[in-house]
């Protein structure tokens, strides 16, 4: 999906460095790194360098009592913290702690498909999560890592899982489990993709509709709220699919 104006993508032409736009005429030039920088890449370093700014602001001074943006990232990782011990097996006598394991990833998801999804609202940029590539990467992501995690803790017991409770029946839940995690693929990143982008759509077709500022603003409003809950829906089945992997199947 292109838009009529990307800031970024603008200004990497105005360099001289490829931005996506016209990716076959670029790839002449530049190769691989035309495809790197093509406009939801762009967009997506872009999220990645706010939050390392936003990040360094908030811890450049540390003081006893937070104040400014130190407190506001202590809320934000104390509430992350909490969200994800309340969410998979945390060393309390039914399973591993998993905390420690995936609370970075957790952080990650959390800020970073927060960030892109609201980028969209701000006239001139892109969601990055309204790629497909984005949210099939980041979901990769997670269905190895429940994998990883499903390894490390059961042994190659964990493939045992995928052969149900008894012998007889592994003919008939092997095929289900294989596609039940196919599924998981195609529900976690098409769910995040296709909100993204029907939201960035309707904000596209109403603003050359209308042509006014106030003509989109529901359509903004609506996608604050959706951005904010395919979110929190990433990041909550990420855990449990994390928490799933290695808690006990009876």
């Amino acid at each position: 999906m292109e838009h009529p104006i990307l800031f970024l993508c603008l200004i990497l032409e105005k360099l001289g460095l490829p931005s996506g736009f016209h990716y076959y005429e670029e790839a002449a030039h530049y190769g691989p790194l035309a495809k790197l920088l093509a406009p939801h890449m762009v967009h997506s370093f872009f999220v990645c360098i706010l939050l390392i700014v936003l990040a360094y602001i908030g811890t450049r001074k540390m003081e006893f009592i937070p104040k400014g943006f130190q407190n506001f990232w202590e809320f934000v990782i104390e509430t992350l913290y909490n969200f994800t011990k309340e969410n998979v097996p945390h060393g309390d006598g039914h399973g591993p702690n998993l905390v420690p394991l995936v609370f970075p990833l957790i952080v990650f998801y959390a800020l970073y498909i927060l960030f892109c999804n609201f980028l969209g609202l701000i006239p001139g940029f892109m969601s990055p999560t309204a790629n497909l590539n984005v949210t099939l990467g980041l979901t990769l992501i997670t269905i190895v890592y429940y994998h990883f995690l499903g390894i490390r803790f059961k042994g190659l017991a964990y493939f045992k899982t995928f052969l149900g409770p008894v012998p007889w029946l592994a003919p008939l839940m092997l095929p289900a489990e294989i596609f039940s995690h196919i599924g998981r693929i195609i529900s976690l990143s098409v769910r995040l993709f296709g909100n993204l982008v029907s939201k960035e759509l309707l904000l596209g077709i109403l603003t050359m509709l209308a042509g006014k500022f106030f003509a989109p603003l529901p359509i903004m409003v609506l996608g604050v709220l959706v951005s904010l809950i395919q979110t929190l829906i990433f990041v909550l089945l990420s855990l449990a699919y994390f928490a799933g992997a290695v808690e006990e199947h009876h």
